[in-house]
C-alpha cells in the first residue's frame, strides 16, 4: 500500500506546486495589468490630431463588414489618438452588432472655448443609455484593464450625448481642441489677386441632364490650386491640387484628392510665403502631366466649383490638348456667388465669407484646406440660394451669369 500512497502524495505536492504557479503567473500578470493602468492613468502621451486621418484610421480598422464615411471638415483635436481609437472602434462595433447597421458616418467638430467632439451616426434603430452604460464600463483588451469610459474621462469627459436623427441616430463623444489651434491668432496672409476671363467660365455653362437636377441632389467636386506665380500664359505652373467631393449635401473630407506638382522651374520666393511649398518638397513629385489626368479621373462628371475658379481653371485648361483630357464639365464660382448673395458691398474674399458665415478656417493656404473650406461656403450657398428659389442647377448657372456680368461692371468701375 505503500506505493500507492506515496504516487497520491507526491500526485498531490505536484497540484500543490501547480496551483502555486499559477497563483504567481496570474498575480504576475495582475501586477503587469495595474502597472499599466498606471501608467495611463498618470500619464497620457496627448499631441495634436487632425480628425480627418483620426477618422479614416478608425474606418480602416473596421474592415469592410462595417463601411464608414468620413464627413465634414478636418477639425485639430487633442488627446492619445492609441486608446481614442480603441474606444471609438469598440463602440462603433458595438453598435453595429446591436442594430444591424453596416453604414456609418464618422465626423468632428468644434464646440465652446476648448471643446470639440467626434461623432458616429448611422441609420436603424437607436441604443438605449442603460447598453450604452455597460459598453462603456467593459474592458478594452488592447488596454489592459482601462474601459471606454476611463479613455474619455481622460480626454474631455465620458458624458456622451445620444441623438436620434431622421431614420437613425448619433452618438457624440466629447474632445479637447488641439492645443496649437486653440487660442492663437491664425497667421492671416494676404489673398491672391482675384483673377477675371469670363470666357473660362462661359465654357462651362454645358450643363446637359444635371441641369434640371435639384441642386442638393448633385455631386460636387471643390478644389482648389497652388501655384508658382499668378500667370500661366508666362509659364506659370501648378505646384498643389487637390479636390474634395460633396454628396448628398456631405463633404466626404476621408476621399479627398491631395496632390504635390512637380512644376519643372524654381519657385519663387513670393510664392512660397503664401503656400510654404519649396523646391525641395517638389523634387521627387509627379509633373502635371502625371498628376492631372488622375484629378480628372477624380472629377469624373461631377460639377466643379472653385472660389475664383477662373484663375484655377486657367491653369487646367492650358495643357489639355498635350494631355488629351478636358476639364469641361459645368462650374460654379463662391466668389461670383457671395457677390450675388451677399451683395458687392460685402468682401468676398474665403477669409470674408468664412467670417460672415461662421465658418471655422483651418490649413488655410493648402490646396486641401482651402478646398475643404470653399465646400462647407457652397453647401451655405446652396441653403441661401434655395431660400431665394434657386433650386435647379441651370437655375443657379444663369444667376451666375448675371452675377458675374454685374461683377465684372464693378470691377471696371
Amino acid at each position: 500500500m505503500e506505493a500507492p500512497l506515496k504516487r497520491i502524495t507526491m500526485a498531490a505536492d505536484d497540484a500543490a506546486v501547480v496551483r502555486r504557479e499559477s497563483a504567481a503567473i496570474a498575480t504576475a500578470i495582475r501586477r503587469v495589468t495595474d502597472g499599466y493602468q498606471k501608467m495611463l492613468s498618470g500619464w497620457w502621451p496627448m499631441t495634436d490630431i487632425n480628425s480627418t486621418e483620426f477618422l479614416s484610421f478608425v474606418g480602416s480598422r473596421l474592415g469592410e463588414e462595417v463601411h464608414s464615411t468620413v464627413i465634414g471638415l478636418p477639425v485639430w483635436l487633442h488627446g492619445d489618438s492609441h486608446s481614442l481609437v480603441m474606444a471609438v472602434e469598440s463602440l462603433i462595433r458595438r453598435t453595429a452588432d446591436q442594430v444591424g447597421a453596416t453604414e456609418f458616418d464618422l465626423s468632428a467638430g468644434q464646440g465652446d472655448g476648448d471643446l470639440a467632439w467626434i461623432e458616429f451616426a448611422w441609420s436603424g434603430a437607436m441604443v438605449e443609455q442603460a447598453l450604452l452604460d455597460r459598453w462603456m464600463a467593459q474592458p478594452l483588451v488592447a488596454l489592459g484593464r482601462m474601459t471606454v469610459r476611463d479613455v474619455l474621462q481622460h480626454h474631455a469627459g465620458a458624458e456622451l450625448i445620444r441623438e436620434r436623427r431622421d431614420g437613425g441616430g448619433a452618438i457624440r463623444l466629447p474632445m479637447r481642441k488641439g492645443i496649437e489651434q486653440h487660442g492663437h491668432d491664425r497667421q492671416v496672409l494676404p489673398g491672391r489677386p482675384e483673377f477675371y476671363d469670363l470666357t473660362l467660365l462661359e465654357q462651362s455653362r454645358d450643363t446637359g441632364a444635371m441641369g434640371g437636377r435639384p441642386l442638393k441632389s448633385l455631386t460636387y467636386v471643390v478644389f482648389d490650386t497652388e501655384t508658382t506665380g499668378l500667370f500661366p500664359s508666362q509659364g506659370d505652373q501648378i505646384v498643389s491640387i487637390a479636390g474634395v467631393r460633396i454628396v448628398n449635401g456631405r463633404i466626404l473630407s476621408g476621399e479627398s484628392f491631395n496632390r504635390i506638382v512637380n512644376p519643372g522651374r524654381p519657385i519663387p520666393a513670393e510664392s512660397i510665403r503664401f503656400h510654404g511649398i519649396t523646391d525641395e518638397m517638389v523634387k521627387d513629385k509627379p509633373p502635371a502631366a502625371v498628376v492631372l489626368p488622375q484629378f480628372r479621373n477624380y472629377v469624373s462628371d461631377a460639377v466643379m466649383v472653385a472660389h475664383n475658379a477662373a484663375f484655377d481653371l486657367k491653369f487646367l485648361r492650358m495643357r489639355e490638348r498635350q494631355m488629351g483630357i478636358s476639364f469641361d464639365n459645368p462650374v460654379l464660382d463662391t466668389m461670383i456667388l457671395s457677390n450675388y448673395l451677399d451683395g458687392p458691398e460685402a468682401g468676398h474674399s474665403l477669409d470674408d465669407i468664412c467670417e460672415r458665415y461662421g465658418i471655422e478656417i483651418t490649413e488655410r493656404h493648402t490646396a486641401l484646406g482651402d478646398s475643404m473650406v470653399t465646400a462647407a461656403v457652397l453647401l451655405r450657398q446652396i441653403e441661401a440660394l434655395e431660400a431665394r428659389g434657386i433650386h435647379t442647377l441651370d437655375a443657379a448657372v444663369k444667376t451666375l451669369d448675371i452675377a458675374m456680368i454685374l461683377h465684372e461692371r464693378q470691377r471696371v468701375l
